[in-house]
C-alpha cells in the first residue's frame, strides 16, 4: 500500500501559512503524508553581481540563518504535524526546487499573493512557475484564504490535474 504525499512550499509569508494550513487539512482528510519544503532563494548564484540600492545589498544572504530555521520550524509545528510529516529546508530557486520536490508526490500546494513591482521583477512568481511546470496537480492558495474562511478541507472537492 503506497501513501500519497502532499508537498507544500513555505517561505514565512502569510500566503505560505495559508497554503500550509490548507495542505495540513487536506493531508489529514485524505490520509496523505505531508512534506513541507522551505526554499531559501539563492539568487546570488544566478546573478552576475549583487543587486543593491545606495550601496546596500538586497540579496546577499547566501543561506539559512538561525532565525529563518526557527521561523520555519514554528510554522511547521503550528499545524500540529503528524509523526510521518517532515520539514525540509533547501537553497535554490524556489519554483524549480518545489517542482523537483513534488516530482513523486500526488499534489503540490503553494501560496499565492499579489506580487508586483520590483519584487516581482527580481523574484518572479513561484506559484505561476509551479502551475506551469509541475508534473503533478498544483493548488495555489491565496494569502487571504484563512482570513475569509476557517480553512477546512472538503474531501468532496475535486482536485483537477495540471493540464501540462
Amino acid at each position: 500500500m503506497s501513501t500519497q504525499t502532499v508537498v507544500v512550499g513555505i517561505d514565512q509569508s502569510a500566503a505560505s501559512q495559508s497554503a500550509l494550513n490548507w495542505a495540513a487539512d487536506y493531508a489529514r482528510a485524505t490520509g496523505a503524508t505531508l512534506h513541507v519544503v522551505g526554499v531559501h532563494p539563492n539568487w546570488h548564484a544566478a546573478m552576475p553581481y549583487s543587486v543593491g540600492v545606495a550601496g546596500v545589498p538586497l540579496l546577499d544572504q547566501k543561506s539559512w540563518d538561525d532565525a529563518d530555521l526557527v521561523n520555519l520550524s514554528a510554522m511547521f509545528h503550528s499545524v500540529r504535524p503528524e509523526t510521518a510529516w517532515r520539514l525540509t529546508q533547501v537553497d535554490g530557486d524556489p519554483g524549480p526546487q518545489l517542482v523537483k520536490a513534488a516530482k513523486d508526490a500526488s499534489l503540490l500546494v503553494v501560496g499565492t499573493r499579489e506580487h508586483t513591482g520590483f519584487d516581482r521583477f527580481l523574484e518572479g512568481s513561484v506559484s505561476h512557475y509551479c502551475l506551469r511546470h509541475s508534473p503533478v496537480p498544483v493548488v495555489a492558495v491565496p494569502a487571504s484564504a484563512s482570513a475569509v474562511v476557517e480553512t477546512e478541507f472538503d474531501p468532496a472537492m475535486p482536485v483537477v490535474p495540471n493540464p501540462a
